[in-house]
Parts: structure tokens; C-alpha cells; sequence
């Protein structure tokens, strides 16, 4: 019984001392954290009735920037925003504005989109979020 606890003891403290040894000397740094800004940008943005475009259709941000986008959708039915890097992909209901709230974690520009089949200009229903140093 010993033995087995001697050995998860053993296997544990490897795993701690890997994982260490992987954050400090290998992990690649696009993966790394991001020191936060401490700056909120709250962007205000509508899907235009019956038009299936966002306004704005290009948002950008610098990184580690607290960014929280406003959402009205104009329409009297259901859209998405989705924008798969930073893993948001939130309904929008009709009439009604909705909080998305993320980090800019990564520079790059990044396409978010319609999550929500919503008719016949959905695929065209796209945009860019562009995060600057």
C-alpha cells in the first residue's frame, strides 16, 4: 500500500517538474499568456436590419486589451457572433443588445462571422477584428 503511494508521489512530482521545465524553456510564445493592459475598450456594433452586414465590419484593439463589444441586432430574428481564435460564439437575439466580454490575447487579424443561419445574405455576414502591439 505504501509502495503505491510512494509511487503517485513520485509520478506527480515528475509532472510537476516537466511542466515547469516545458512553460519556462519550450512552449512556444504565441501560446503564452498575455500581460493584460488594464484597458477596457467597449465597442458598440449592430447587425443592420435586413441587410446582413455589422456595423462596424472591422473592430481592432491592441493586445491585452479588455474588449467588450455591444451588440444590438436590429433584426427581428436571430443572428450569431461567433469568432472561433478567441472562442466566442454567442446568439443574438432579436431586438435586443448582448455583451460579449474577452481578451485580445493574440495579434493578428481575425475573422468573426454569423453563427446563426438567418437567411439569404448569411454567408456574406462577416467581419475582421484586427489586435495591434
Amino acid at each position: 500500500m505504501q509502495n503505491k503511494f510512494v509511487t503517485i508521489l513520485l509520478f506527480a512530482g515528475f509532472l510537476i517538474v516537466t511542466g515547469v521545465i516545458y512553460q519556462k524553456y519550450y512552449r512556444p510564445p504565441e501560446i503564452a499568456p498575455v500581460q493584460a493592459s488594464g484597458k477596457i475598450l467597449e465597442i458598440k456594433m449592430r447587425v443592420l436590419e435586413n441587410q446582413w452586414k455589422w456595423d462596424p465590419r472591422v473592430i481592432q484593439a491592441k493586445i491585452g486589451d479588455r474588449v467588450i463589444l455591444k451588440i444590438f441586432n436590429e433584426d427581428a430574428y436571430d443572428h450569431g457572433f461567433a469568432m472561433e481564435t478567441f472562442g466566442i460564439n454567442k446568439r443574438l437575439f432579436p431586438k435586443r443588445e448582448t455583451t460579449i466580454d474577452f481578451i485580445a490575447s493574440k495579434i493578428g487579424t481575425f475573422n468573426f462571422y454569423c453563427s446563426v443561419p438567418c437567411g439569404q445574405g448569411h454567408y456574406q455576414q462577416t467581419g475582421e477584428f484586427i489586435v495591434t502591439e
